[in-house]
């Protein structure tokens, strides 16, 4: 739709509902930008996504696959910051696994093909809640719910293709389990541009586990 950018992402489990972001140009303000932040992919697994979203996902040239925690927002902030926020929650938060689970699509409420996640979702809504609060709180269209889109914006056809390809790419690979231990803030710079700026560790220790001769020394 003209005048609008389309930020997507997955439904509320349940709704069958698309989560999308709709910003019009002219509600930016000058003092705002759009600012977002993600879960860099791996190198082997964005090869693979990209098998996909070449052909069938018309932001392919713009941003490369990731994960969202922070759907984009515009912010009355510097880059900064939301650097300097987003490093505050990274600092507080320990690296985790992530590995993909099934492909879905919304068909036919919205032609979107993703992937959802086996292990490490409730980490990712975790790093939403904490991401969401001030500076960073912004409107979100629907609750969060963790994926890698691969496919969008497609008319029947071409969805069942993208669908079956997805399918057959994320089934059969091994790679689809990395260690999620860096957050990454985008930018939206123009129509066609989003930069994505310098990692962020996630740098907080696990808790220790207590051992059985711990806690046989302390009695």
């Amino acid at each position: 739709m003209p005048g609008f950018r389309s930020i997507r992402g997955v439904a509320p489990a349940g709704t069958g509902r698309p989560a999308v972001i709709r910003i019009r140009e002219e509600t930016v303000t000058r003092r705002e930008r759009i600012f977002g932040v993600i879960v860099p992919v791996p190198e082997n697994l964005s090869r693979l996504a990209d098998r996909v979203r070449r052909p069938y996902d018309p932001n392919f040239r713009l941003i490369g696959p990731h994960v969202t925690v922070l759907p984009p927002r515009p912010l009355p902030l510097t880059r900064r910051q939301v650097l300097e926020a987003v490093k505050r929650v990274a600092e507080r938060t320990a690296p985790f696994h992530l590995r993909l689970g099934k492909v879905k699509t919304f068909r036919p409420v919205t032609p979107v093909v993703f992937a959802g996640f086996l292990r490490g979702a409730d980490d990712l809504e975790r790093l939403h809640r904490r991401l969401s609060r001030a500076p960073l709180r912004g409107p979100e269209s629907f609750p969060y719910v963790p994926h890698l889109t691969l496919a969008q914006d497609l008319d029947g056809d071409r969805l069942r293709e993208a669908l079956a390809l997805s399918r057959k790419i994320f089934s059969s690979t091994a790679l689809k389990s990395w260690l999620a231990d860096s957050l990454a803030v985008v930018e939206w710079r123009s129509a066609s541009r989003w930069i994505t700026l310098d990692p962020l560790s996630l740098s907080r220790l696990p808790p220790k586990r207590k051992t059985a001769a711990s806690r046989t020394r302390r009695r």
